[in-house]
C-alpha cells in the first residue's frame, strides 16, 4: 500500500480537461456538509441561525431541491467546522448538531417513511461538548457511531464516543476512547470518523510533548473497544496555539483508511503507518472516497480547490470550509462564502 498515494498524485501537473461547473448559490447558511449515498444521490446539511436544513440532489444535476427544515436547535453552533454533521446508510440518515451549552443532538430520518425523529441527546453527561467538535459515521444496518471532544471528569478535552444500533434513535452509554497523557487533546480541531462493517476509525489532532499532530484510533469490533492511538506521518508540528484544522479520514473501496490533514501551511495525505505525501499548501483539507480514487478539496487564499488522482488541480470558487462527495464520475463540492452555501460539480477523468 505504500505506493498507493504516490500513484494517486502522479498526475498532479496534467493539463486541465475536466472544468468545474459555474458556482451556484444553494441558500443562505453556514458550514455545509455533503455526502453521496450508494445510489448516487447527494445529501446536504447546513445550519442557519438556530435552524438545521437538509436537501438532496441527483448527482447528474447541478442543483439541489428546496432545502427543508429538519429542526430548530436553540443556540446551534455552526462556525469554524462546528456545524451539523451527516451520515447515511440504506435505511437511515442521521444528522448530529451541538448547541453552545455543549450538548449533542441526533435527528434520524427513516428513509422508508421520510419522517424525521425528534431530537435525541447523544452525550450522557450534560454540557460537556463545549468546544462543539463532533462527527458521525454510519456502517450499515442502522449502526451509527459518533465521536466528539469531551470535558467530562477533569474538564480537559478527550475523545469520547457512542453508538446507535437503531438508526440514531437511541445511543449507547458514552465511552472515553482516548485521553492524552499530557492532559488534553488539541482543543480547537475537528474530529473525523469513518466506518464500515465492524471497522471504525476516529481521527483527531493530539497534543503531546508540545506537538499538535494527527492521530488515528481503530476499532475492529464495531466501536466496543479501540486500539491505542497511532500518530499519522513522520513529521511533527511544535505549536503553542491551536491550528483550528483537523483534516479528514475516509475508507477506500477495500476498507483501507486514507487520511488528509495539515501541518504548518502544508497539506498531506497518508495511509496509517506510512510516510505522509505532500499535496500543496493551504488549509481546511477534506476528502471523499470515490469509486476508484479519493478526491481532495481545500481552501487557500479565499479560493476553493479540488484535486483527484487522474485530474488536475481545479479552482472551483471563492470561499472557505469545503466539503466534497463523489458519486460515480461526478464530484460535488460545497462550501461557505459570505454567509451563503455554494456548490459546483466536475467529472472525474478515468484513471490512466
Amino acid at each position: 500500500m505504500r505506493y498507493l498515494l504516490l500513484f494517486l498524485w502522479q498526475g498532479w501537473f496534467l493539463s486541465a480537461t475536466c472544468q468545474p461547473s459555474t458556482p451556484q448559490k444553494v441558500a443562505l447558511g453556514h458550514l455545509p456538509v455533503v455526502q453521496a449515498d450508494a445510489k448516487g444521490t447527494m445529501h446536504l446539511v447546513y445550519g442557519l441561525d438556530s435552524t438545521i436544513y437538509y436537501t438532496t440532489a441527483n448527482s447528474s444535476t447541478d442543483s439541489f431541491k428546496l432545502p427543508s427544515r429538519v429542526a430548530t436547535l436553540s443556540n446551534l453552533v455552526a462556525g469554524a467546522k462546528r456545524g451539523p454533521q451527516l451520515a447515511i446508510t440504506d435505511q437511515f440518515i442521521v444528522i448530529t448538531a451541538v448547541n453552545r451549552q455543549g450538548d449533542i443532538y441526533a435527528y434520524s430520518l427513516n428513509r422508508a417513511t421520510n419522517q424525521w425523529s425528534p431530537a435525541v441527546q447523544v452525550n450522557d453527561v450534560p454540557e460537556i461538548a463545549k468546544e462543539g467538535f463532533q462527527a458521525i459515521a454510519g456502517s450499515g444496518n442502522g449502526l451509527f457511531h459518533a465521536a466528539w471532544l469531551d470535558l467530562r471528569d477533569d474538564k480537559k478535552n478527550k475523545i469520547v464516543g457512542a453508538s446507535s444500533r437503531d438508526g440514531g434513535r437511541t445511543w449507547s452509554k458514552n465511552q472515553v476512547i482516548y485521553r492524552s497523557p499530557d492532559g488534553t487533546v488539541c482543543e480547537c480541531c475537528k474530529v473525523s470518523l469513518a466506518a464500515k462493517n465492524n471497522d471504525v476509525y476516529v481521527q483527531f489532532r493530539n497534543w503531546l510533548g508540545g506537538s499538535r499532530d494527527l492521530h488515528l484510533i481503530h476499532s475492529t469490533d464495531g466501536g466496543k473497544t479501540y486500539a491505542p492511538a497511532q500518530k499519522l506521518g513522520t513529521g511533527t508540528w511544535k505549536l503553542t496555539a491551536c491550528p483550528m484544522d483537523g483534516g479528514a479520514v475516509v475508507l477506500s473501496a477495500a476498507g483501507q483508511p486514507i487520511t488528509a490533514w495539515r501541518r504548518e501551511n502544508n497539506l498531506y495525505t497518508c495511509l496509517p503507518g506510512e510516510p505522509e505525501q505532500s499535496i500543496t499548501t493551504g488549509r481546511n483539507i477534506t476528502l471523499a472516497a470515490g469509486t476508484a480514487q479519493p478526491v481532495l478539496a481545500w481552501d487557500e487564499g479565499g479560493i476553493i480547490w479540488v484535486k483527484s488522482a487522474a485530474n488536475p488541480t481545479l479552482q472551483v470558487g471563492k470561499g472557505q470550509m469545503p466539503s466534497i462527495a463523489v458519486a460515480g464520475q461526478t464530484v460535488m463540492c460545497v462550501w461557505e462564502s459570505e454567509g451563503q452555501v455554494m456548490m459546483a460539480t466536475t467529472n472525474l477523468r478515468p484513471k490512466p
